[in-house]
């Protein structure tokens, strides 16, 4: 937790602690660098944007991930505009908690960024086996098979999600965005849409609401650490599929898509 105010760090040290987590405490960048470069197992790297020092909050970030790939990163901030909002949107892959937030606000953001990273990891190794042993393709039914818009954000989540789509026999679109998404709807039929929630500009619950007004037909699934997605969205027929998840998930989850098709 790295945070110049003391107040707000102390509350925040308080809150993730009660929560179960374990929590270590900087007041800036270069202090938060040193405890990082010690070698201390972290998973989280929850930081203000602004930071005090040489050192700002992008910096750290980038450091820390060189050191440790497999390391979550979030952001807070009580600003709509800083180093990583431009326009009103985040920035790529960028994972942002606004101030003021509340313990169940918390909560439910370092669930979602600490399954994305787990996520992370599975493409990450799944994409080093294949590079050694070629991908098998498994055998799907006609009536199973189905059009699937993947919607991520993190690159080689979505590309290895888009990679699962296509092992499991099914017909894999990929968008990186939710406005992206809705360009592809226009031109492009589907059959299921598998999105995130965090997502840069328009969010997953969004774009599941306008889904369903203007494509009513398209089945939605949530892939994401949060399980609010469903009640947030107002999709209340939505499946969820958490964060991390393998092959055997994914495939479990278009096969209860293709049965309510």
């Amino acid at each position: 937790m790295v945070e110049d105010d003391d107040g707000v760090r102390d509350t925040s040290v308080a809150l993730l602690t009660d929560l179960g987590y374990r929590v270590l405490k900087a007041h800036d960048a270069q202090s938060a660098f040193a405890i990082v470069n010690s070698g201390i197992p972290i998973d989280l790297l929850f930081t203000d944007v602004v930071m005090p020092g040489p050192m700002r909050s992008t910096e750290l970030a980038r450091r820390a991930k060189a050191l440790f790939p497999n390391m979550a990163v979030l952001y807070t901030s009580g600003y709509t505009e800083n180093s990583i909002v431009h326009g009103g949107r985040l920035d790529a892959g960028v994972e942002l908690l606004s101030k003021p937030y509340t313990r169940e606000t918390l909560a439910r953001k370092i669930r979602h960024v600490l399954s994305n990273a787990r996520q992370h990891q599975i493409a990450v190794e799944r994409l080093e086996r294949q590079e050694q042993v070629p991908p098998f393709t498994r055998k799907v039914g006609r009536t199973e098979s189905a059009r699937v818009l993947v919607v991520e954000d993190e690159p080689l989540i979505l590309m290895s999600t888009v990679d699962m789509v296509s092992e499991l026999g099914h017909t894999a679109h990929e968008a990186g965005s939710a406005e992206d998404a809705l360009a592809l709807l226009e031109t492009h039929d589907v059959d299921v849409l598998l999105t995130d929630i965090g997502l840069p500009g328009m969010s997953g619950t969004d774009l599941a609401r306008q889904v369903r007004e203007r494509w009513p037909s398209v089945r939605i699934a949530f892939a994401s650490g949060d399980d609010i997605a469903k009640s947030a969205s107002g999709t209340d027929n939505a499946l969820h599929l958490p964060k991390p998840f393998t092959i055997d998930g994914l495939a479990e989850i278009l096969s209860n898509s293709a049965e309510n098709m």
